[in-house]
């Protein structure tokens, strides 16, 4: 079987078993080519200093949530694959504007969706894909 196969048991999610129990996401990870290097942008960017360092990673504790820097290895590379973990932001706009002034560059947007969210998607020096939300009071301007 494939990775892009359907799986072979398609039993129906209204079966007897109780729905899996998820939390709300513990730890983000970016992988990049130079730990050290990624670690200070992002320090400067979120202006807290990592809460965990080792050789190969470095943790920010994003009220609450594990921002994890990962050096590349054989089984993770770096770059947006098609998730996109959207950050809760109070300004979606000024956010862009600073990290575009650092090096990042907007992949898409800002712009404000149908749902009545501003959001943008940037790409950080180091290749990945780094998202940001706002919640705008009771608007639905269009887009996406």
């Amino acid at each position: 079987m494939r990775a892009t196969d359907p799986p072979a048991d398609t039993a129906s999610p209204r079966g007897s078993e109780a729905p899996l129990e998820l939390g709300p996401v513990g730890n983000v990870f970016y992988f990049v080519d130079d730990v050290p290097v990624a670690v200070a942008w992002y320090a400067a960017r979120l202006r807290r200093s990592p809460a965990v360092m080792t050789e190969r990673l470095a943790a920010f504790d994003v009220n609450g949530v594990r921002l994890t820097i990962h050096g590349v290895d054989e089984f993770d590379d770096r770059g947006p694959a098609g998730v996109a973990a959207y950050w809760d932001v109070p300004d979606v706009d000024g956010v862009a504007a600073e990290w575009i002034a650092h090096g990042a560059v907007a992949h898409r947007g800002p712009k404000t969706v149908s749902t009545g969210e501003r959001l943008c998607q940037l790409i950080d020096p180091f290749g990945n894909l780094f998202c940001v939300r706002q919640e705008l009071p009771n608007t639905a301007e269009g887009g996406e």
